[in-house]
C-alpha cells in the first residue's frame, strides 16, 4: 500500500489501540482499577475536607504537587517499556485530576 496521510493516521491509531486489546486481562484490570481508585480517593478527600475548616486551596495545591511528582517519576524511567507500576501511578494521577476538575466545576470556581 501507498504511504498516504490516512494510512499513517490509521497506523498511529492502531499502535495506540493494539496494546489495549492484546494485553492480558490482569494488566487491563489493574490499569482500570488504578484509574477508578484515583478518582475515588481524591473525591473522598475533597468531600471530607470541604466539611472541615481547612484551607482547600492549600489542599488542592498539595494534590497537584503530588501529581507533578508522579509525572516526574515516570519521566525518570530508564527502561524502554513502561512497567505496570508506572502505568498504574499514571492512571491514578489521571483519575485524581479528573476528580479535582469535576469538583471545581461542581463548586463553580
Amino acid at each position: 500500500m501507498q504511504k498516504t496521510k490516512f494510512r499513517k493516521f490509521f497506523n498511529s491509531i492502531f499502535t495506540i489501540i493494539n496494546p489495549l486489546i492484546t494485553d492480558s486481562w490482569s494488566k487491563r484490570s489493574v490499569i482500570l482499577l488504578s484509574l477508578l481508585f484515583g478518582y475515588y480517593f481524591t473525591n473522598s478527600i475533597i468531600s471530607f475536607l470541604l466539611d472541615k475548616s481547612v484551607n482547600t486551596i492549600l489542599i488542592a495545591f498539595i494534590i497537584l504537587l503530588i501529581m507533578e511528582l508522579s509525572i516526574r517519576s515516570s519521566l525518570l524511567n530508564k527502561f524502554g517499556k513502561l512497567s505496570i507500576i508506572i502505568i498504574s501511578i499514571n492512571n491514578f494521577r489521571i483519575g485524581s485530576t479528573y476528580a479535582l476538575i469535576l469538583e471545581a466545576f461542581k463548586l463553580g470556581s
